[in-house]
């Protein structure tokens, strides 16, 4: 980090990916958070680069797992008592990850068309979020269990999606 000015920055978003992921996990369909979280981990990612993105990421993971430890998160609470290092982890990669390739997709594309890196950034991040957790539970957890939550991540992929998509281009112009 180089300066004083970045480091408020990344702070002030660390502190809104907090709030959002807490907020939102009381706001959610099927038991399943619907999330603004992820906007402003694409944005700080736009912003500063794919570590900083992956730190953002790594926040809300830490986050999404601390609301399934403490029951917040019903869906999560399921899965934690099914399988419970496999949850935590899931929770924090797929934070992890998208975070780190929201700002991958941004940073790859930017120069060319800065629109077209932020819309795209917008979108893998939670294809990549909701894509990893689906793999985890394709994986890890009983066919019926898994095709029952899939139904519900299927809803709250597309309105995250929709949601990031919309609002991330906007918020990055005003921002940057």
């Amino acid at each position: 980090m180089k300066n004083t000015k970045q480091i408020t920055a990344i702070s002030m978003f660390a502190g809104l990916v907090v709030v959002l992921q807490v907020v939102a996990t009381f706001i959610n369909f099927g038991g399943f958070p619907i999330t603004l979280t992820l906007i402003p981990i694409i944005i700080a990612g736009a912003l500063y680069g794919p570590k900083i993105g992956a730190l953002m990421g790594t926040v809300f993971g830490v986050v999404v797992a601390l609301m399934v430890i403490t029951g917040a998160d019903p869906s999560g609470a399921t899965m934690l008592a099914m399988h419970p290092v496999v949850t935590i982890s899931a929770c924090v990669l797929k934070g992890t990850f998208c975070g780190l390739a929201g700002a991958l997709v941004y940073k790859a594309l930017n120069k060319k068309n800065k629109v077209l890196a932020i819309v795209l950034a917008a979108a893998v991040t939670p294809a990549v979020n909701t894509g990893t957790l689906y793999i985890v539970i394709i994986i890890f957890f009983s066919g019926t269990f898994a095709a029952m939550i899939g139904a519900f991540m299927s809803v709250n992929f597309l309105i995250e999606l929709l949601t990031n998509i919309l609002l991330a281009p906007g918020l990055l112009r005003i921002i940057d």
